[in-house]
């Protein structure tokens, strides 16, 4: 059996310090075409290893991505235009409001909040970024989710709650908190942009940008709070002394920025490093560059109990390349021998070559010993000797872990930071807290991220058994299935892609993991078995692989040629032509196995024999298409989701001509499409912010995201014997809402017309009166659909007053999400 425990990386990302991927510099700038970063990073990889540590995988993780989201003019949208379309969507909807009709959309959050590994080799609950801890109160945390906003947790972990749901789905990569104002938080963004809430998370407003590289770090000064540093990967170190209104370069010869550290109890020294160590005396005004380093990526440890003491790792083209100490505050620095050991691979003994570094690199020193040293790329060490030896404390498989007595620690540590005396980490699987640090055992490391519902599925599959089982492939957790009566389970390692479960079975399950590969489950989860891939065996970063809807023990993958295997992957028949190119989408019709669809790029495939005869290309609808969509009774009725303007396009005619389904639809990205056979040819549409739906009795599409976060929708999925629609997330983990069925109407759903606003106009204060209690979500938006206030989960005995002494006279809208339904309703305010 053939396992590659490849563990990959983020949306977007740094450098890993080597000049000539000039694709990373392309990516942070925004201002080359998709295509010209995929052709620099083609050619740079073109006569190099593309295995772990080489920057080739977490590129394709990018492209993807990418793809998906690439405007017709080759570019992708820029932050200040999803925030623009998002305020412009919002102000349809409060403007349109009286006139829509009531749907029953109901979206409830279904997790993984937790992991349960049966088979999986490296589970956790999501990819975390960063991590904040209130100076004043040791409860109060929040953190940064890649994809899934902004946490936080007032009781030490014990519960978390989402704080940017409704405001963007922007990746986050570092997370503060003002040291003197707990309700103040920043979270720092990719394009050099820096968010800011006054009101402990509640709404969110642009603070600022630095350069145009994802924001590694935000470090506030605690003796004035105006002055502000942060680091930027690519572009350097910044400093504000205005709060964030104006941000300046303060080292002019280093474009790339990764840490900031004050001298312990002095704040006028300030440590800052990139390509090299720069050191202030006058509170970061200005810096000196201090000799003695290679130009790679560097991260900064201090500690208390000796303030002049400074530690400085350093990697070296994603590995360990060396630890300096300083006595001096920094002025000067000895290199120690290591040995020649790498601290930043997967070998718990440093014997190998991997590492991923800068993007999973961290240190901290203990604040009580200036000798425990801590530092982490994949695993985690620490040193008792001031980095003179170092030993491994925590392992990225379970089992290893526990054999080995050390602590299991979710593999690829993007930052490791002291409270206290408590360490801990931040990792693509979530927070892992050591509370003694002295003693490692098996024990070493406690999950903190129960109850985060952040978890990036790339794919999901539905069955169709009153006990609904859910198996999702996800980035850095593997592949999970769910289950209402036990939760989730893990199953299968690596990045999880297309799932399913087999519909004469539902104890078997397939999945995939990157490139392609191909397992199955025989016995519900607990143990898989590798299949046989045919021909090249290594495909898109997302694999087509489905299951035929009509022919027991059919199953069907898709490289550059297309693959049926009559024995559920035992042995394999090609049934296609050679594509020119690996495949993105494969569709067999539910109605008749022998009309599949299939495309690579903008190109449509079809077949009406089962793969015969070659496939033919009927017309390009436009765009790169997202997702195929085929109707569950008519062949010919099959709908695409595009990147082009028009995003969604129909055809009757089995691809011959197409009608455009733009319409009313936002200018967000159309990532997944699904047909249900509901009477009126209805039609649900995921993008990137928010699902929709449309069918024969609409002119129009249909907002269908009552309680739904913003957040990428990567795959829907219906079951129909629940009468259930399942959204696949890229952040926020699994969804689910019942269906629009029968009539479009819903009686007994709260409505604008049941809701009521006094006084109106206003001044200070007004009040929300429903026709029933319930527990509801209230946001109020000025008239350009920005939002200005936001309770969540407020529990509304038919009267409920929100303060509005805030606000400015004018119009604005109040709307409320519950789960008896949505309503709008116009304010004024004198």
């Amino acid at each position: 059996m053939r396992i590659k425990l490849l563990l990959l990386f983020g949306l977007f990302f740094g450098s890993f310090v080597v000049q000539a991927q000039e694709y990373l510099q392309m990516i942070d700038a925004g201002t080359y075409k998709v295509q010209e970063i995929i052709d620099s990073a083609e050619a740079y990889f073109a006569d190099k290893d593309k295995g772990r540590g080489s920057g080739y995988k977490q590129f394709k993780r990018w492209e993807y991505n990418a793809l998906r989201r690439v405007k017709e003019n080759g570019y992708l949208p820029t932050t200040e235009e999803r925030l623009d379309e998002l305020q412009q969507w919002n102000a349809y909807l409060n403007e349109t409001a009286a006139g829509r009709n009531v749907l029953p959309d109901n979206w409830q959050e279904l997790g993984p909040k937790s992991w349960s590994a049966t088979s999986g080799w490296n589970p956790g609950v999501g990819r975390l970024t960063g991590l904040a801890i209130d100076e004043g109160d040791a409860n109060h945390m929040i953190v940064g989710a890649n994809t899934g906003g902004v946490w936080r947790t007032d009781d030490g972990a014990q519960t978390w709650t989402p704080l940017s749901d409704y405001f963007s789905n922007l990746s986050v990569y570092s997370v503060a908190i003002d040291p003197t104002d707990s309700d103040t938080y920043f979270f720092g963004s990719n394009s050099g942009k820096i968010f800011k809430s006054t009101d402990a998370g509640a709404t969110w407003n642009l603070l600022g940008s630095i350069g145009n590289s994802r924001v590694n770090k935000i470090v506030i000064n605690p003796s004035n709070t105006n002055m502000i540093f942060a680091t930027a990967e690519n572009s350097g170190i910044y400093r504000t002394e205005d709060a964030g209104v104006n941000w300046i370069k303060v080292i002019s010869g280093d474009n790339n920025g990764y840490d900031v550290e004050f001298k312990p109890g002095d704040f006028s020294v300030v440590y800052a490093s990139g390509s090299g160590f720069h050191k202030s005396t006058d509170g970061g005004a200005t810096f000196s560059t201090i000799g003695g380093f290679t130009s790679g990526p560097k991260m900064i440890g201090v500690s208390a109990d000796n303030p002049d003491v400074v530690y400085v790792l350093e990697a070296n083209s994603g590995r360990f390349g060396g630890f300096y100490t300083s006595n001096d505050s920094g002025s000067s620095f000895t290199k120690l021998n290591n040995g020649g050991l790498n601290f930043f691979g997967y070998s718990t003994s440093g014997n190998d070559n991997s590492g991923q570094a800068p993007r999973d690199m961290g240190i901290a020193v203990n604040p009580t010993n200036v000798n425990e040293v801590h530092i982490a790329g994949i695993l985690t060490w620490r040193s008792t000797n001031g980095g003179v030896t170092f030993s491994c404390t925590s392992d990225w498989i379970p089992g290893n872990a526990a054999s080995q007595n050390i602590g299991y620690c979710h593999a690829d540590v993007d930052d490791l930071q002291f409270y206290g005396t408590s360490l801990f980490a931040v990792t693509d699987g979530g927070v892992f807290k050591a509370d003694n640090t002295s003693t490692v055992s098996a024990n070493y490391y406690e999950d903190l991220t129960n109850g985060l519902g952040i978890r990036q599925f790339y794919k999901i599959g539905v069955s169709q058994t009153p006990d609904v089982i859910v198996s999702g492939g996800s980035q850095d957790n593997g592949t999970s299935f769910y289950k209402a009566a036990t939760g989730w389970k893990d199953w299968l390692g690596a990045d999880g892609m297309e799932s399913f479960i087999d519909k004469t079975n539902s104890n078997i399950l397939f999945g995939t993991t990157q490139g392609g590969q191909l397992y199955r489950s025989n016995n519900g989860g607990n143990s898989y078995v590798g299949l046989s891939e045919p021909g090249s065996g290594s495909g898109n970063w997302v694999t087509p692989f489905e299951q035929d809807p009509i022919t027991n023990n059919v199953i069907y993958v898709g490289y550059n040629v297309i693959y049926k295997s009559t024995n559920l992957g035992g042995t394999w028949t090609p049934i296609s032509q050679n594509f020119g190119g690996n495949l993105d989408n494969l569709k067999i019709a539910p109605s008749d196995n022998q009309i599949m669809y299939a495309s690579r790029s903008s190109l449509l495939f079809k077949t009406t024999d089962g793969g015969a005869t070659d496939w033919v290309q009927p017309t390009r609808p436009g765009g790169i298409i997202n997702s195929i969509a085929i109707h569950p009774t008519n062949p010919n009725k099959v709908a695409v989701a595009t990147t082009a303007t028009d995003r969604v396009y129909v055809s009757n005619d089995g691809g011959a001509t197409w009608t455009s389904y733009k319409k009313n639809l936002p200018n967000f990205s159309a990532l997944a499409l699904v047909w249900d056979d509901n009477g009126a040819d209805g039609l649900y549409l995921g993008m990137d912010y928010g699902i929709y739906y449309i069918d024969n009795t609409f002119t129009d599409w249909q907002p269908y995201s009552n309680l739904l976060p913003n957040v990428y929708v990567n795959e829907l999925e219906i079951n129909k014997v629940g009468g259930l629609l399942y959204a696949g997330t890229y952040g926020r983990g699994l969804w689910v809402s019942p269906l629009v069925t029968g009539t479009a109407g819903v009686d007994d759903r709260i409505s604008n017309n049941g809701v009521s606003l006094y006084p109106n106009p206003a001044t200070a204060q007004f009040t929300i009166a429903l026709p029933k209690a319930t527990k509801a979500e209230v946001r109020v938006f000025d008239i350009s659909g920005k939002l200005l206030i936001y309770e969540t989960e407020s529990s509304i005995s038919n009267r409920h007053s929100v303060d509005v002494s805030s606000l400015s006279s004018g119009t604005y809208f109040v709307r409320i999400n519950s789960e008896e339904g949505t309503a709008t309703k116009k304010l004024l305010i004198n």
